[in-house]
């Protein structure tokens, strides 16, 4: 059912309970991220799930899906630079079509500046790390650290005919994708950790690689030894895992094989190669930068944000905790930590599960990082 509504400069539509037909290469067009996705959000149970479109000037502007539940409406589009004005303009529209609604939720989004003219709060609880993609591979090599530059060509000299492919995921063989799931779980089992990638998991990344896949791989003398599963939209690519052969470890093949994929990206016109949260130090040095992640609660008046004081005092937790790691994460990755750094850290990270399980009971998902070398 479409709701429509307008006035000189904007056009809105609600449609409720469906998803129309252009949502999907529109919403690529609009945000180019994996997370605002249709094929990532339809890996997830999405029944009851609406759509709101907005046009400014016959434009399209925004695009959001969402879902209601009690009191709170929650945007599923994650991950999206987000306009306050738009983010305002959505709100008060949610507001007038369901008047029950007491919070409008966006989860993980980037945001410079706050909505206009009403009551709102924005935590950041998580990051991506992203590499600004220069035009050429000489530019980008010569903008790494002298010690990175130096690692990577004595650790690529000791491997004389390495060779590095890149081909869409639909067009991969199973048995490749098979053996770089089960490289990181060697991987993860040496750093005696879990891996990520459970059969549930690796059946999801299935069904992204087959839809925006792009899979590189690196062979030495025939044999597969490294390789990286990513998904691209328009000039953005999301690294999901990138993993290698405990065997070559030896020849730094995780970050020959991440660096590799990087250059490849860049002759592919690629402009943001996306390494999402972890793993600080490795992709910093492959010159990735923080980029924060918000979530914005948006409300139609002051009490009913004081109303909301248990959510908000949760989410203020978190999100001290999360920027705290970061602070600390930063620190040890600029200079050699001391002892009290490394403890502080220890204790974040123990902290960690708690502050996921306080995401989840406010209903916010919990972004996957890529587990990678």
């Amino acid at each position: 059912m479409e709701s429509p509504e307008h006035d000189d400069a904007h056009i809105e539509r609600v449609y409720t309970g469906s998803i129309p037909g252009f949502a999907e290469r529109a919403i690529d067009e609009l945000y180019g991220s994996l997370y605002a996705s249709l094929p990532q959000l339809r890996l997830s149970p999405m029944e009851g799930a609406h759509t709101y479109a907005a046009w400014q000037e016959q434009r399209l502007c925004a695009l959001f899906l969402y879902v209601c539940s009690g009191r709170v409406l929650r945007v599923l589009n994650e991950g999206m630079l987000l306009n306050p004005a738009t983010a305002a303009r959505f709100a008060r529209r949610m507001f007038r079509e369901y008047p029950d609604i007491r919070r409008v939720h966006f989860h993980a989004v980037q945001l410079h500046g706050w909505p206009a003219e009403l009551p709102a709060a924005r935590f950041t609880l998580t990051e991506d790390m992203v590499i600004n993609l220069p035009e050429t591979e000489n530019t980008y090599l010569s903008s790494l650290g002298k010690a990175t530059r130096k690692s990577l060509r004595q650790n690529m000299s000791r491997a004389p005919g390495l060779v590095h492919t890149v081909t869409p995921g639909a067009e991969t063989a199973p048995s490749v994708v098979d053996a770089i799931v089960r490289f990181n779980h060697a991987r993860m089992r040496r750093k005696q950790r879990d891996s990520a990638l459970d059969d549930a998991a690796t059946a999801k990344l299935r069904t992204l690689l087959l839809a925006r896949g792009v899979v590189g791989t690196v062979w030495l003398q025939g044999r597969l030894c490294a390789g990286t599963l990513a998904c691209r939209f328009g000039e953005d690519l999301y690294s999901l895992v990138n993993a290698h052969d405990p065997v070559f470890d030896s020849l730094g093949m995780g970050n020959i094989g991440r660096h590799l994929m990087i250059t490849a990206a860049i002759r592919s016109g690629v402009r943001r190669f996306h390494l999402l949260g972890g793993q600080l130090a490795s992709k910093q040095a492959a010159l990735a930068r923080r980029v924060p992640l918000d979530d914005l609660l948006v409300y139609p008046n002051r009490l009913a944000q004081l109303q909301d004081a248990p959510t908000l005092s949760q989410l203020h937790l978190a999100s001290f905790l999360h920027q705290l790691r970061t602070a600390m994460e930063d620190r040890e990755f600029a200079s050699r930590a001391g002892p009290a750094t490394r403890a502080m850290l220890a204790v974040l990270r123990t902290l960690k599960p708690w502050a996921r399980a306080g995401r989840q009971w406010l209903r916010a998902p919990v972004r996957t990082s890529a587990q990678s070398d």
